[in-house]
């Protein structure tokens, strides 16, 4: 039975009643960082120009926050129509005409074009700008002991920050500069959520340093080497191990997706082993699972692994799989030991990118479920909508959200579940967690890719 505490998210899967969706207001594009590489420029301009940084364009910000608006207005109805039909839009960012499936709330005047109605009950959608009387901004300069920035992030992608275990809020103690005080301007909400929910709980791990000479390897880490590289070849060499040292604790909340009692981590440029630890020692009454992705190791789970439905006594349950970054045979294991069927998702819409994008073209997979059988995608992943909807049999809402892959994520990454429906269940009853937990993770030299389906 679902906890009655109004902060209560379990799964990825649960039926969603309270979420926030980020903003683009006042969105920067932030200085370098030793964690990962942000807007760098092709390697032939490197003579004239080591990064990009700054205030974004008005207009840039203004596409933006109309995608999180309309994805907002989408999560709020109480039924939404699909249309049946599907026309091509024009991305001028790509200068690619690419096919899209429209969804419009049923009380707008959209709505009356040929379309499959969806019902669902009503969520309530919180966000940031909400809580506070300033205009958000992001281009005044920030300092620590350690490190000091003229530009920040901006709050685009709550879940980057920010994850709801069960009645716990816990912040991400992240290792990229420019988040360092990201999760700071969303305390007016998780304040509001505090003094009406006796029941909730709010943790924030020990804040690193982001010290360039203390957490990292080399601060130049990302000038030297190209990210395709890095991804298809370095990564696995160098045996998981990235520029992120183990001298601290540091994560992403979007490493970290929730199943449960079980809860799968991915080792990456954001998220170390002491992260990992840290996580198994302050909830000890959860089963902490570490994934490696040989062909991915930049930030966030996910992109690479998305949990559509548990299994039940009449059904296998279902794991949405990114055909670009397959996981370890011996990590996907435990899905199949306990009724989960691996699906490989289609290829994305589109092979480019937009020229300052924070995110790769393989962010189709970048889904959020509404129930566990409603999904939210992106409108123009339409092999995507064929797979969730004609083969899987799944309920599926779009929406317009690419202008956002340059702000830095999708439906999944904008969004930050606060309550769900569920509650904390055993999905993966046969497992020998004690012998895993033995695993040396420091010298981890597994490769084996899991065998896949037909890729479409």
């Amino acid at each position: 039975m679902a906890s009655t505490s109004i902060v209560n998210s379990w799964t990825e899967w649960g039926q969603l009643e309270i979420i926030c969706v980020g903003t683009a207001q006042g969105m920067c594009y932030p200085n370098d960082t030793p964690s990962c590489a942000w807007h760098t420029p092709p390697s032939n301009l490197y003579p004239y120009v080591e990064s990009i940084i700054g205030p974004r364009p008005r207009r840039r910000i203004e596409q933006a926050q109309q995608q999180l608006d309309n994805l907002s207005d989408l999560l709020r109805a109480e039924s939404v129509k699909v249309c049946n039909s599907i026309d091509e839009v024009l991305h001028e960012d790509i200068g690619e005409v690419l096919p899209r499936k429209q969804t419009f709330p049923s009380n707008s005047s959209s709505a009356t074009v040929d379309g499959i109605t969806i019902k669902k009950d009503k969520i309530d959608v919180y966000r940031p700008e909400d809580f506070t009387n300033e205009p958000l901004r992001f281009d005044h300069q920030i300092s620590a002991p350690h490190f000091n920035n003229q530009y920040q992030f901006g709050l685009a992608c709550p879940r980057d920050v920010l994850i709801t275990m069960g009645n716990t809020i816990l912040e991400s103690p992240t290792s990229v500069h420019t988040r360092y005080f990201e999760s700071e301007y969303y305390k007016p909400l998780i304040y509001s959520l505090w003094k009406r929910d006796p029941c909730m709980k709010w943790l924030q791990p020990p804040r690193p340093t982001c010290s360039s000479t203390h957490m990292f390897n080399d601060i130049d880490y990302w000038k030297k080497v190209e990210m395709k590289e890095w991804k298809q070849k370095i990564f696995v060499d160098n045996g998981y191990k990235t520029n992120l040292n183990e001298n601290e604790i540091a994560f992403d909340a979007a490493d970290i997706m929730r199943m449960g009692k079980d809860i799968f981590y991915k080792k990456s440029v954001t998220a170390n082993n002491q992260g990992f630890h840290w996580l198994r020692r302050t909830f000890p009454d959860l089963r902490f699972h570490m994934m490696h992705f040989p062909t991915d190791g930049s930030c966030h789970i996910d992109c690479n692994l998305l949990p559509l439905r548990p299994p039940t006594a009449g059904s296998e349950g279902l794991v949405l799989l990114n055909q670009a970054y397959p996981p370890l045979a011996s990590e996907i294991k435990i899905f199949t030991d306990n009724n989960w069927r691996p699906v490989v998702a289609p290829k994305s819409a589109s092979s480019e990118v937009p020229p300052l994008a924070l995110c790769s073209q393989y962010l189709n997979t970048n889904i959020l479920s509404i129930n566990d059988h409603c999904v939210v995608i992106e409108e123009c992943e339409t092999a995507l909508y064929n797979l969730l909807h004609d083969d899987l049999g799944f309920d599926v809402i779009t929406c317009p959200l690419r202008i956002l892959n340059e702000f830095g994520g999708s439906v999944h990454c904008v969004t930050w579940d606060i309550r769900r429906d569920d509650s904390c269940v055993d999905y993966f009853p046969n497992q020998d967690y004690e012998a895993e937990c033995k695993r040396d993770l420091e010298n981890y030299s597994d490769r084996t890719i899991a065998s896949t389906h037909d890729k479409k």
